[in-house]
């Protein structure tokens, strides 16, 4: 009985020719951008396998996997200050709720949900001479 070898990695094997099924996988993109960045030359160029088929190179795809340092996002900072703590802002409907609940003299207060509502003017439409103006609004 011969020993179990360990298959060779997937890099050593033959190169071949994947399909886009296999090459999302790979990278991780969308159809789109593979497309936008093959135009400025960002992502490998894909081979003309038939009339109606296109395949990427195995062994490109993986160089350019790791050739790619993807970006990271800077971790936050705690922001150490001498001064006081400052007391957060919070927006008037919340304040008029914790007033409300704390019993202050707004019991009738109660959260907007349009608070522009008031100030903001309706625009008429404008009608040709021509045109006759429908006003079903009061």
């Amino acid at each position: 009985m011969d020993p179990v070898s360990e298959p060779p990695p997937f890099d050593a094997l033959e190169d071949r020719i994947l399909p886009w099924s296999q090459v999302r996988v790979i990278c991780g993109l969308s159809r789109t951008t593979v497309w936008r960045m093959q135009k400025s030359g960002d992502f490998p160029a894909c081979v003309q396998v038939s009339r109606n088929r296109v395949g990427w190179w195995q062994s490109e795809l993986l160089a350019w996997r790791r050739a790619r340092t993807p970006r990271r996002l800077p971790e936050p900072r705690a922001v150490v200050s001498a001064q006081e703590p400052v007391e957060p802002v919070e927006p008037p409907q919340i304040r008029r709720i914790q007033e409300q609940a704390k019993g202050a003299a707004r019991p009738e207060a109660v959260i907007d949900p349009d608070p522009g509502a008031k100030t903001r003017r309706k625009r008429k439409a404008a009608v040709a001479e021509n045109q006759t103006a429908f006003d079903f609004g009061g």
